[in-house]
């Protein structure tokens, strides 16, 4: 999960430069006229700027209580500086009085706002004074290659922690850098316990398949069915949202519920205190604006529809169903979603992009499928030998399931959960994951039988890390 701070409105799973292009230059002009009409404090203007997509997500209501409570006291827009674009994503610096702010848009086929946030803004080309410690022994290719590699994002000033974790050649290698909190000299190892955010979105889809397999559910049952009878059937045109529509994010469910901002008690774990209730109360007011099942759009809402549901359906918490399923069979002792007294000196202290501390992030039972999973690098390899070696029985099978494409188009292709990207030349399962001082990645090459894990206490994204190591490891 990655909530961007102040207004965030989009998630990109992987990011991959491109160059200046004519639409760049229109992006541009819109990023100047978002300069001229937020010194104006002109909410209506702004939002004239978005498209369908983005209020879809953000409800004019919505957008106007974020802005003038949020963005509007930051005072005067003095000015904007193009930075870089990141798969279709600009980044500009803009300079207020007090701070600057990373200004984040793209723009739909329209020329209309697709994505607008603000987020604090960090100086990329600024670099660390001193040597990083680091447990990499430097012996073979692969642990050079890491050093490289890992040693560019751990070298960033505001960067904490990294644990790289790689499976090759039917053997599992880990990699250390920096420290599990601020000072305290721990190089995080393979046993030290993250946050993994939207990579228990994987999990939640090997549950559902586990619920397949059992003949509790089909993929294709509407999710009414198992919902209260108070919810309005979830549909467009007749076709309703099934369950695999909710795992493979083309539900037409947008992204946040529309409610979410309004029940945040505390910004730095704003999941928490987000209610089943509150859940149903933004579905029966809920609007399909086009058919599920045919059209990406990334949603942190339908999978923890989907993690409630199977709460549901077994009578068992989202903790209980990990356990019971996963975490046992895989032995994966350290993969919970709670911190055991026991273990609570493991788990590494997340920071935010300016290496604030920032906290661990508590979601509530209604979001846990969407992102509530703490996990070890050790864990999560092993979490990757069983997606490439299928274990016998019932799991392998529910593993296997979530493998098979179930939707595809010029923009993703989806598993149930898993993403399909091309680091190098081969496709790879993909999830990545952040929570408010945390980033992590994992990529699997099922066919080569090779596997990436990189787990960050940064919220500073460690993609680069992991895409540069699949393609090298590809090519190794």
């Amino acid at each position: 999960m990655k909530l961007i701070s102040v207004l965030s409105i989009f998630l990109t799973l992987s990011y991959v430069s491109c160059a200046q292009s004519p639409q760049q230059q229109k992006t541009d002009s819109v990023c100047l006229l978002i300069k001229e009409y937020f010194n104006e404090k002109s909410v209506d203007k702004l939002y004239q700027l978005t498209g369908q997509e983005f209020r879809q997500q953000l409800p004019p209501e919505q957008f106007k209580s974020i802005t003038e409570n949020n963005l509007f006291p930051l005072g005067e827009m003095k000015s904007t500086l193009f930075e870089k674009n990141v798969n279709g994503v600009s980044f500009y610096k803009a300079d207020f009085a007090s701070m600057s702010f990373f200004l984040i848009i793209s723009l739909d086929s329209a020329g209309k706002l697709k994505a607008f946030a603000f987020q604090p803004y960090r100086d990329e080309k600024a670099v660390k004074n001193y040597q990083v410690p680091s447990s990499n022994p430097l012996a073979t290719a692969l642990d050079k290659e890491v050093d490289t590699i890992a040693g560019s994002y751990i070298r960033q000033l505001n960067t904490i922690g990294l644990i790289v974790g790689v499976l090759k050649d039917g053997q599992t290698h880990f990699y250390g850098y920096g420290e599990t909190a601020k000072g305290n000299k721990t190089i995080p190892g393979p046993g030290t316990i993250f946050e993994i955010g939207s990579i228990s979105k994987t999990f939640t889809a090997t549950l559902l398949a586990i619920a397949v397999g059992e003949g509790k559910v089909k993929l294709d049952d509407p999710v009414n069915k198992y919902l209260p009878d108070s919810i309005p059937l979830l549909q467009y045109n007749d076709k309703p949202v099934t369950l695999k529509d909710l795992s493979n994010h083309t539900s037409a469910i947008p992204r946040m519920p529309s409610n979410f901002q309004s029940t945040v008690i505390d910004p730095k774990d704003p999941y928490s205190s987000y209610s089943t209730e509150n859940l149903y109360s933004f579905l029966k007011h809920l609007q399909l604006t086009r058919e599920p099942g045919t059209n990406y759009e990334y949603s942190n809402a339908a999978v923890g529809l989907l993690g409630t549901i199977l709460q549901r359906i077994y009578h068992m918490s989202y903790e209980e169903l990990l356990i019971k399923y996963i975490s046992d069979p895989l032995k994966m002792n350290d993969t919970r979603v709670s911190i055991r007294k026991n273990d609570s000196s493991l788990f590494a202290k997340g920071y935010d992009e300016n290496g604030v501390y920032n906290g661990p992030w508590n979601l509530s039972s209604t979001f846990a499928g969407a992102g509530a999973i703490r996990s070890t690098a050790r864990d999560m390899l092993k979490y990757a030998a069983a997606n490439v070696g299928l274990p016998p029985g019932p799991l392998g099978k529910a593993i296997q399931l979530t493998h098979d494409t179930t939707f595809s188009d010029n923009q993703a292709t989806l598993g149930l959960g898993w993403h399909y990207i091309r680091p190098g030349d081969k496709k790879v399962l993909f999830h990545n994951g952040g929570t408010g001082g945390y980033r992590t990645y994992l990529a699997i090459d099922t066919q080569n039988k090779i596997a990436v894990v990189v787990l960050s206490n940064c919220a500073i994204s460690p993609d680069e890390v992991g895409n540069t190591l699949m393609k090298w490891s590809e090519k190794n």
